[in-house]
């Protein structure tokens, strides 16, 4: 009997030691609950680091807000984009992802609560690296078939032959003087 009840003993003290480490695998994971995206929340928008209100469009996609996409219709070519996601101590893969489309668009998912709250703070900034072209100068046309004018400057001869006569007169006068 004793052999029984030892059996027996081991048995339910294993079923025990089982249940123990599976238990609380079991047990329901309690996540906060999603924050949703406000819709009147605005990125903050810039061209080359400057703040800009015309140069970038957004918009959320129409089935899931949380995805953001960003075109640039300003002058010049979009070279490529930036945010500061990661420096709000925001993880890619993770928190959000961003991506440079096709089309040079640019989108944004976000995907963890505390994206989708810098969102609503109003903390992202998207940037659009823009290389703009060099100014070409412009030369005014006058409408004439003449060259223009080339060489010294009247003024200047003219200056020039009045003081070499001024110093002729200065030397004449004064060897003039020494034949007295």
């Amino acid at each position: 009997m004793r052999k029984l009840l030892a059996i027996a003993m081991a048995a339910i003290m294993s079923v025990s030691v089982l249940s123990v480490a599976v238990v609380p695998a079991m047990a329901a994971v309690s996540s906060p609950a999603p924050i949703i995206i406000d819709d009147d929340a605005e990125p903050e928008l810039e061209v080359n680091g400057q703040t800009t209100t015309t140069d970038i469009t957004y918009s959320p996609d129409e089935n899931d807000h949380t995805i953001i996409t960003f075109v640039y219709t300003g002058d010049g070519e979009l070279i490529g984009w930036e945010d500061n996601l990661k420096n709000l101590g925001l993880t890619e893969g993770t928190d959000y992802t961003a991506v440079m489309n096709p089309d040079k668009s640019y989108t944004i998912h976000l995907m963890s609560n505390e994206a989708i709250q810098d969102w609503n703070d109003g903390k992202v900034i998207v940037n659009a690296i823009v290389e703009f072209p060099e100014p070409q100068p412009t030369t005014k046309k006058d409408g004439s078939s003449k060259s223009p004018k080339t060489g010294a400057d009247t003024a200047i001869v003219a200056g020039a032959v009045a003081l070499a006569g001024a110093g002729f007169a200065v030397l004449g006068a004064t060897k003039k003087k020494d034949a007295e």
